[in-house]
């Protein structure tokens, strides 16, 4: 689990409040987590850009910054057990 937690530190982007606020548009996925699929491997919290992630129960993932969610599916193509849902709920506006 550490080398996880300093793989995220080297790999972090900056800090979210550098970018302008007219560039952020609002929530634009929406994330599930499977809590009885999830065994709490931490990969998904320490790795997600936009740190939507804390630890919950027994190391498990909980959803505490959902508005801050770009629905870039890090987590969801990253979880070794499959237990992340990202759906989008911006797919219209973008055509």
């Amino acid at each position: 689990m550490k080398q996880v937690e300093e793989a995220a530190e080297a790999a972090a982007p900056e800090a979210a409040g550098d970018a302008p606020a007219a560039q952020k548009k609002g929530p634009r996925g929406r994330v599930h987590v499977f809590d009885n699929w999830c065994k709490g491997c931490g990969i998904c919290i320490a790795f997600c850009p936009q740190q939507v992630f804390e630890t919950g129960e027994e190391g498990r993932p909980l959803v505490v910054r959902p508005e801050d969610c770009t629905a870039c599916r890090w987590c969801e193509i990253h979880c070794p057990d499959q237990a992340i849902v990202v759906t989008r709920t911006d797919e219209g506006e973008d055509r």
